[in-house]
């Protein structure tokens, strides 16, 4: 009994206190990277111009219609609050959204399983590496998981509770859909869905159907869905409905439409296989002896089977889907998070034991010892062993898993006290010494901050040639100066009888071929600049 006090104790503040320290760690202390994060700072930073339409998400001024609007009003309202467009401000709501879903993760994980399983559950999804990746970042899947995870946790109420509450639960279910959809489109709806109905037909439970009275949840999407199109098609026109509904839609999910789709991001089907192992490390290396005990024990336990449904039928989908990434796997995370966190309460309670069970132990504690020395081995190599982070957190972090190590070897089983709190000391300390290294080398500040010092000098419009996504995003949101995007060399060469024409040019890698296309047009470089390995910017002039 005391040593179940203790361990509820631990679960009660030291998880709580930990998750905070790992989820607002590298918020505030480097600029926007590539790729996706400057577009989602930039289109929720237009919102703020006068005269924007709330409907229609625009980047460097343009319609962008590859996703609904929700996650940059949230950009924008940070703006709002936090005195204006930056990139810490941008981050705030996916730091918010990521908490939000360590909340009904743990809400889903207690109902199953109890506190110190939902504890558990919770230090595995916030410590899982994409998961942290993504809330760290101002993109817009955080929304997504959270959405999902919100309309899998009342679903689950619905499913499983009796007739007094079923009818509030569906509503809020439903409710939570919607919020999914104007998260990331359909593919926010498809995750709930798939799994309510694999759930009804795995248990042959025909009348749940009528019980969740999917006309209303019907009603409530679509009402939700109108609305916003109506608004599109006053604001804008039928092209920004059928290029959000046919080609970042239809084109990205079903088969065999996904090879038109010019977007990128087409991989093969086995594409998920291969990354899972990486997108939830560490504790993917818990999975082969999570899912040997799941089956072993079989599906009884009707709380292990939402789980296996859930994931197993959103990664069908996601497979099948002629687009790829490995982000869009997070929105599975929080189930196979729950489950891996029930199993390892059960073998911090001694319930499960063997060999198998220690081997997995001894992996992931062997596992977190050598990602020290590879960190103090990089630091070292990198010059950065006389940083104020290196000399405080390298000998905390040694000291504290050897005191680790040692309990693990007496007591000959993993804590909630014990590798979750190495792990996370180990991404803060990942996170303090290296981010600000790389911010020097990946910041768009230095380049776009002389850039806009010579455009306001001559105040002449920047063009830009062929400009990418991330060139159209930096460049509005560090400098306030919208481009002007010139497609092809006749356009190019029709700019030649004004005097004084600035026009930016972007080549990646090494192979400069924008540049030279337009050397002989734009003899004059006014400014140069390399960002992070692959961009380099060219300011040309006539």
């Amino acid at each position: 009994m005391q040593k179940t006090k203790q361990i509820l104790y631990c679960s009660g503040y030291w998880f709580v206190v930990v998750i905070l320290l790992v989820s607002f760690v590298g918020i505030f202390d480097h600029d926007l990277w590539t790729a996706d994060e400057p577009r989602v700072a930039e289109i929720g930073r237009e919102f703020l111009d006068e005269g924007a339409s709330l409907a229609v998400p625009r980047l460097n001024g343009e319609a962008f219609m590859e996703k609904p609007p929700l996650y940059f009003w949230c950009v924008a309202l940070s703006y709002k609050i936090f005195g204006g467009p930056s990139a810490s401000a941008a981050r705030i709501p996916s730091v918010l959204f990521g908490l939000g879903t360590l909340v009904f993760t743990y809400l889903l994980s207690r109902k199953m399983y109890g506190k110190n399983a939902a504890a558990w559950s919770c230090m595995v999804l916030s410590l899982s590496g994409e998961f942290f990746y993504i809330h760290h970042k101002s993109l817009v899947d955080t929304s997504l998981v959270f959405f999902v995870t919100g309309t899998v946790y009342w679903l689950y109420l619905a499913l499983t509770d009796g007739r007094e509450k079923k009818d509030v639960f569906y509503i809020i279910c439903y409710l939570c859909a919607t919020g999914a959809f104007f998260a990331k489109g359909f593919l926010g709806i498809a995750f709930p869905v798939l799994l309510f109905f694999c759930w009804i037909v795995w248990r042959k439970d025909w009348q749940e159907i009528r019980r969740a009275r999917l006309w209303i949840g019907f009603f409530i999407i679509c009402t939700g869905i109108g609305l916003w199109f109506w608004f599109l098609r006053k604001e804008g026109s039928w092209e920004h409905i059928s290029t959000f509904l046919v080609h970042n839609n239809l084109q990205r999910i079903v088969p065999g439409v996904g090879a038109v789709y010019s977007g990128g991001h087409v991989k093969p089907f086995y594409y998920y296989l291969s990354v899972f192992w990486r997108a939830f490390a560490p504790w993917s290396l818990l999975v082969p002896a999570v899912f040997f005990y799941a089956f072993r024990k079989g599906f009884k336990d009707e709380n292990r089977l939402f789980l296996f449904l859930w994931f197993v039928s959103g990664l069908l989908m996601l497979t099948l889907a002629g687009t790829k990434r490995t982000i869009y796997l997070v929105p599975l995370f929080p189930s196979i998070s729950i489950l891996t966190g029930s199993w390892l309460n059960d073998v911090e309670s001694r319930l499960i034991n063997g060999r198998f069970v220690k081997i997995s132990q001894w992996v992931i504690l062997c596992v977190s010892g050598i990602s020290i020395i590879v960190i103090a081995g990089v630091a070292y190599k990198l010059g950065l062993v006389k940083t104020v982070p290196f000399v405080l957190l390298i000998p905390l972090l040694t000291i504290s898993y050897i005191y680790i190590f040692r309990s693990f070897v007496q007591c000959n089983v993993i804590k909630l006290s014990g590798v979750p709190v190495i792990m996370s000391l180990t991404y803060i300390t990942l996170v303090l010494i290296f981010v600000p290294y790389l911010n020097e080398k990946k910041s768009f500040i230095p380049f776009c901050s002389k850039l806009g010092e010579i455009v306001a000098v001559n105040e002449r419009p920047i063009y830009a040639f062929q400009p990418e996504e991330t060139t159209r995003a930096v460049v509005p949101f560090y400098t306030g100066r919208k481009l002007i995007p010139v497609n092809d060399l006749e356009t190019a060469k029709s700019l030649q009888g004004d005097n004084n024409v600035f026009m930016l040019v972007l080549d990646k890698h090494k192979d400069m071929r924008n540049y030279n296309n337009l050397k002989t047009l734009f003899p004059d470089v006014i400014l140069s600049g390399v960002v992070g390995k692959r961009r380099n910017f060219k300011l040309l002039s006539n």
